[in-house]
């Protein structure tokens, strides 16, 4: 071959081209007449059958044995002649050119499908198809965003109709080709307003289901619904609605602001098995503490004891060691400490109410009236018979009869400035109304005596008004000497009793 493409140019070519056609037009002519003259085959195939028509069918067999001979013959002679005409077309292409550009061709097709075949792993490398998200978890593109290398923006509205942290749409369409480290951007579900005002309906006349449909609806999240026992209920009765917060009504209610609506479960039973102890003597607290672990209603009822000390337990009215179940009630007795009997006054004068009952504090008074003789009992703000505790206020007040009242003879021993509290003492501080006017005289008396009285030395009604004449001190022959007052002389008499042997 490298001998071949040695002599292979162009003036060799030529005259290659030039012998080939000489031998061409040769070998034409020499096939030419071959094909006149019959081969060797067509004369011994005729001969055959000259042969088989003479002979017949026994002389058949005869000629079989001679015939591939023949034919072996025949055949190398048209193999020499092939490999012949072989060797002279090797040597002389006249299809080089187009086998050329046949082959450059190829070539360049070749080298275009390899440009797409890289251009399309590189684009599949580089890019990825974009699932359709829509209605789907925000968490599913964050996650498949990550995972292809893509950067997720996630713009976020309120929607009632989708979840919350739902994905609403995508930008790119469902399917299309999106390049890594460009930006996806989806739209994501807040859920329902919070600051939606809803228009809340009469729960208690809904029943439990419809009412769970209503917030399904509206998207009422924070409307709760409890079940709770109830005494009074049958189980499944709406028992009240309750906003959290009291300065939120019904009509300013909104998703945001939480309420509860209760139902009842009817009434809760429980199993008797809790044994009572026997508080007896003991402290009230204890009897607090065990209650409130147990879940037991206690009520307490207070009486005196003068055995038992007080805030300790006299009784109960569950005997020790019974069964009782939670919610179950118990009523203790508990000592209020040593009582005190309030006795009839009347059987006391004044002087011997206050020292009656020891642990009391008797205030004994005496007061004027119109009716009850003088020294007997009017009243005592307490009940005879009454028992008092510790808890008690121990104060008695006791009330007996100071009769009329009687005004005495003021003329001459009275001076005007010992009028106000003379007659508090004598007559309103023992609930008689008595009262007094003034009017001044012209008197040779001191002035300011008392030198005249429009009733005196008697006695009067609880509500009375007594003149006064008080002496101006200006007439002639007035003496000196003033009279003095009652109070002096009271102190005056003491202490001439006092000075007395």
């Amino acid at each position: 071959m490298s001998d071949f493409l040695s002599n292979f140019n162009k003036s060799n070519y030529d005259n290659t081209k030039e012998k080939k056609l000489r031998d061409d037009s040769g070998t034409n002519e020499v096939t030419k007449r071959e094909s006149e003259i019959p081969s060797s085959d067509e004369q011994l195939i005729e001969k055959t059958n000259e042969e088989q028509t003479k002979i017949g069918p026994a002389a058949i067999a005869q000629p079989k044995n001679n015939a591939p001979k023949a034919s072996f013959k025949i055949e190398d002679e048209t193999t020499q002649t092939r490999r012949s005409q072989s060797e002279d077309e090797t040597e002389i292409d006249p299809t080089y050119h187009k086998k050329r550009k046949r082959k450059f061709l190829l070539i360049g097709i070749g080298i275009a499908m390899a440009f797409c075949f890289l251009y399309f792993g590189y684009y599949q490398m580089t890019h990825v198809k974009l699932p359709d998200f829509t209605g789907k978890e925000l968490a599913e593109a964050r996650a498949w965003a990550t995972e292809n290398k893509l950067k997720l923006k996630v713009d976020s509205r309120y929607s009632k109709d989708i979840e919350v942290n739902k994905v609403i749409s995508q930008k790119s369409k469902k399917g299309s080709k999106i390049k890594k480290g460009t930006e996806l951007t989806v739209e994501s579900s807040l859920g329902a307003d919070p600051e939606e005002k809803l228009t809340l309906p009469d729960f208690m006349t809904m029943k439990k289901s419809e009412v769970e449909k209503w917030i399904k609806d509206n998207k009422a999240d924070n409307l709760s619904l409890i079940d709770e026992y109830s005494d009074t209920l049958e189980k499944g009765k709406p028992a009240r609605f309750e906003i959290v917060n009291k300065e939120v009504t019904k009509e300013s209610y909104k998703r945001k602001d939480k309420a509860n609506m209760y139902y009842s479960k009817g009434k809760e039973t429980f199993e008797k098995n809790i044994s009572v102890p026997d508080f007896t003597k003991k402290m009230k607290t204890e009897v607090e503490s065990w209650a409130k672990t147990n879940e037991i209603k206690v009520t307490y009822e207070e009486a005196s004891s003068a055995e038992i000390p007080a805030d300790s337990i006299i009784s109960q009215s569950i005997a020790k060691d019974q069964k009782v179940a939670k919610k179950d009630s118990l009523t203790v007795t508990v000592s209020l400490g040593k009582g005190f009997m309030v006795p009839n006054f009347a059987d006391y004068t004044q002087e011997e109410a206050g020292t009656a009952v020891e642990g009391l504090t008797v205030q004994a008074k005496s007061v004027f009236t119109n009716n009850v003789p003088y020294g007997q009992l009017i009243s005592q703000s307490v009940e005879a018979g009454t028992q008092l505790t510790n808890k008690d206020d121990l104060k008695v007040k006791v009330y007996y009869s100071a009769g009329q009242p009687y005004i005495k003879d003021l003329r001459g021993n009275t001076l005007e400035g010992d009028l106000q509290k003379q007659f508090y003492d004598e007559f309103q501080s023992k609930g008689a109304n008595i009262q007094y006017t003034v009017r001044y005289v012209d008197s040779a008396e001191p002035k300011g005596t008392v030198v005249g009285m429009s009733a005196y030395n008697l006695y009067v009604p609880l509500d009375y008004t007594v003149t006064l004449d008080i002496s101006l001190g200006n007439l002639a022959g007035a003496s000196n000497y003033a009279p003095k007052s009652s109070e002096k002389n009271s102190n005056n008499e003491a202490d001439s009793k006092d000075s007395l042997p």
